[in-house]
């Protein structure tokens, strides 16, 4: 479930992704880590993707989530990014607003992130560029791969460098709030 687009125009969005990268649908699904099928799916918009397993496809593809969602229109000039063209991408886990998009002098991108607490905890994951946050409000659980989790609250921060297999959910039933910067953006 995708706010604003519909099903069908993330999965136009994807196929067009795919074809110009020159990627079969087996090609880009072993490159993400899902099957061909969830692939097929979501290109003809009778299935729609979690905003973790749609980063994992755009990132095979050489995008972000802040790229593929920008508006063509709010490229922008200067050093302000107005509310009104900010965009706001969500599934039941998490919302996104996303701050920072790529643009000509950007160098990073930045989300105000919304996480609901879920009975599952998410996937790992293993970005191609640094990330960092602060929690501005609730509890985030980190589970960096092989070490202990750790519990940041309200005004921690945290510093994840590219690589490194990490996840992030919310604690203790309620929603946690934090803002994240990828570096170098489009991860």
């Amino acid at each position: 479930m995708f706010n604003p687009d519909s099903a069908k125009d993330v999965g136009i969005r994807i196929q067009s992704l795919r074809r110009r990268c020159g990627y079969s649908i087996r090609e880009l699904a072993a490159k993400a880590g899902v099957s061909a099928a969830m692939i097929s799916y979501v290109e003809r918009g009778v299935n729609s993707l979690s905003l973790s397993t749609l980063q994992r496809v755009l990132v095979a593809l050489g995008s972000s989530l802040a790229e593929f969602f920008a508006e063509k229109e709010a490229g922008g000039e200067g050093p302000v990014f107005a509310r009104e063209q900010m965009r706001v991408v969500s599934d039941p886990e998490r919302t996104y607003t996303i701050l920072l998009s790529k643009r000509l002098g950007v160098q990073v991108e930045m989300f105000d992130e919304q996480i609901r607490p879920s009975r599952q905890k998410p996937e790992f994951e293993t970005l191609k560029c640094d990330v960092a946050g602060c929690v501005l409000a609730g509890k985030l659980a980190l589970d960096v791969k092989g070490e202990k989790r750790r519990t940041l609250r309200t005004g921690d921060a945290f510093y994840v460098t590219k690589g490194t297999t990490h996840r992030g959910y919310a604690l203790d039933g309620e929603e946690a709030r934090l803002i994240t910067v990828y570096y170098p953006g489009s991860y």
